[in-house]
């Protein structure tokens, strides 16, 4: 049985018992859950739309604010989707208020009201608490807590970021409109449509450095390269990261920027990161564009600078060896299965171009729901 998130009409103060049961049951029922609820679409198809309170009841959210029947009855009295049977043991969404079609008209009209919101705490962060934040800025149809599935413990982390979906076009360009912040944090807003542009950009310039890299590491395999033959200039020093930040936090900022990114050597925990970019004195002219060596990733003002000397021979040095040994080991991954084939060889750290990574969905998915709030 799919649980989900909840939408409706919020006040700005704290909703009342009343108000999160009517926000809760008129979620399950809306038009965005209910026409991708397996488990509701085959109960309303049982006896006229109705769905027995004993069912309702053991969906999680649900039950969390209340296992009373009366009480849940009592609330949907002021609701203008739901309509209880006489006996009030039922309930059902009012067929007088039936479903939209879901056809690429509708999928346009929802993205002219769909936000895409960034800055929220990884940790310690709660459906309820969003809901009852948005609830300042007017009704919304559904949030949407965007995660990933961390590899390490096979367990759906949140993002930070989430799609917000208002009631209304006007509602979603106020709230793009204002200076918001959550806690202390400013929060990065922008049309839904605007990041998922935005993000095609990124992958194809991703692609882009990635050939550009495996090029160079092709060339130095077969010796094809001279031994000075990295680019001088180009290696991006990045001190006084924050525990929170990723190595796609480092990277989706530098793309930002517009750099060409080779290789990003840097580990989760660590306050250093090493950014190799392609172009001679790339890294050099990059930091004389910066306010005084700064760089801001995730909140933190990190300091930043070019390797020079020594520092940067040896760097370079480095990564010649790595990209020599990364060859090898493609070469006799082929050996081993007798001609084509074989994979890349890396590190546990950094960021290869050419690096495959399992994608992230960016738009509404059920597996993203149903993990959210799942029973």
């Amino acid at each position: 049985m799919a649980d989900g998130d909840a939408n409706g009409v919020q006040e700005k103060t704290a909703p009342s018992l009343n108000d999160q049961i009517v926000r809760q049951i008129e979620y399950y029922f809306g038009d965005i859950n209910l026409p991708r609820d397996k488990f509701l679409q085959e109960q309303i198809k049982l006896e006229d739309g109705w769905v027995p309170l004993e069912v309702i009841l053991k969906f999680k959210r649900l039950s969390n604010l209340t296992t009373d029947p009366d009480v849940i009855v009592t609330a949907l009295e002021a609701s203008e989707l739901m309509e209880v049977s006489d006996d009030r043991k039922k309930i059902r969404r009012n067929p007088n208020s039936p479903l939209p079609v879901f056809n690429e008209e509708r999928r346009k009209e929802l993205m002219t009201r769909t936000v895409y919101c960034k800055g929220f705490p990884a940790e310690g962060t709660t459906l309820d608490k969003l809901l009852d934040f948005f609830s300042s800025y007017g009704p919304v149809d559904n949030v949407q807590m965007r995660s990933y599935i961390d590899k390490a413990t096979n367990k759906y982390i949140f993002k930070g970021s989430v799609f917000v979906i208002f009631k209304t076009k006007e509602l979603a360009e106020d709230f793009l409109k204002e200076d918001v912040k959550y806690g202390d944090i400013e929060l990065i807003k922008k049309w839904q449509s605007k990041y998922l542009e935005q993000k095609k950009k990124e992958h194809a310039m991703k692609k882009k450095a990635g050939k550009k890299e495996a090029s160079n590491a092709k060339a130095v395999a077969e010796g094809e390269q001279k031994k000075d033959s990295l680019p001088k200039g180009a290696i991006l020093h990045l001190k006084g990261i924050n525990g929170e930040t990723t190595l796609e936090n480092i990277r989706e900022i530098l793309l930002k920027e517009g750099l060409d990114v080779a290789f990003i050597n840097f580990s989760k925990g660590s306050e250093e990161a090493w950014v190799r970019l392609l172009g001679e004195n790339s890294a050099k002219e990059y930091v004389k564009k910066l306010k005084d060596g700064k760089l801001t990733v995730c909140g933190t003002e990190l300091d930043a600078r070019s390797l020079e000397g020594d520092e940067e021979v040896k760097f370079l040095e480095k990564a010649k060896d790595q990209m020599k040994k990364r060859q090898q080991n493609v070469r006799k991954k082929k050996n081993r299965k007798g001609g084509r084939g074989g994979g890349r060889a890396g590190g546990k750290s950094g960021f290869m171009g050419k690096r495959k990574r399992s994608p992230t969905r960016d738009t509404p998915s059920k597996k993203q729901d149903t993990n959210e709030t799942n029973n």
